[in-house]
């Protein structure tokens, strides 16, 4: 069985989004963030684990199946 990743913005401004892996979430997420650094910072922020990266921006992820991001992107796209 495959699985995806399920990407959570626990502020609620952006919607969900499905990834194929723990790896895409994380660079996904050092580019969204990568606008608010300093240049010193973007040097940090690429070291960091994607816990780390969760926790700097108040996100978090979920492991799913692919019939449940089917659903999910089903939900975005229409």
């Amino acid at each position: 069985m495959m699985s995806k990743i399920l990407r959570i913005d626990n502020q609620g401004c952006c919607e969900r989004r499905i990834y194929d892996s723990k790896k895409d979430l994380r660079d996904s997420l050092i580019d969204f963030h990568l606008t608010d650094c300093e240049e010193e910072d973007e040097k940090g922020l690429k070291k960091c684990s994607l816990n780390e990266i969760c926790s700097y921006g108040d996100w978090s992820y979920k492991l799913i199946s692919d019939e449940e991001a089917k659903k999910y992107e089903e939900v975005n796209n229409g």
